[in-house]
């Protein structure tokens, strides 16, 4: 269908259509998958930013929820290498302006391994900001 048919669909139409579009990992209600296929759910809803570097030295792994929608976007999952940076970069920085608010939460694996969730307006290095 052309760009131009798409200006004259009726707009119920086009909200029908994006809801039957599957969605990209979308969490279940108790937490989300990474793509390696362990499954995070939340154990703290918030966290300091020195308590989320020092999880971070202890061995956990960091991803990003760039919106803070809990994960229904995907998060930005990080791999060795920038964890590396991050580590590096020293401790984040919870930011809340007029339009974001940060916050960094603490999720758990079945087996005890530790994940740190960057939500939203949360810099850390140059990898969130």
């Amino acid at each position: 269908m052309s760009r131009k048919s798409d200006r004259h669909k009726p707009f119920a139409d086009i909200v029908r259509e994006v809801r039957e579009q599957p969605t990209v990992s979308e969490p279940e209600a108790d937490g989300v998958t990474d793509p390696e296929g362990t499954r995070w759910r939340p154990s703290r809803s918030s966290i300091s930013e020195a308590q989320a570097h020092a999880l971070l030295q202890g061995g956990a792994r960091v991803a990003w929820d760039p919106c803070g929608c809990g994960g229904y976007c995907g998060f930005t999952w990080f791999g060795p290498d920038d964890t590396s940076r991050l580590m590096a970069s020293g401790t984040p920085v919870v930011r809340n302006t007029k339009r974001r608010r940060g916050n960094i939460s603490e999720w758990t694996a079945g087996d005890g391994r530790v994940l740190v969730v960057a939500e939203a307006a949360v810099r850390w290095a140059d990898l969130m900001a």
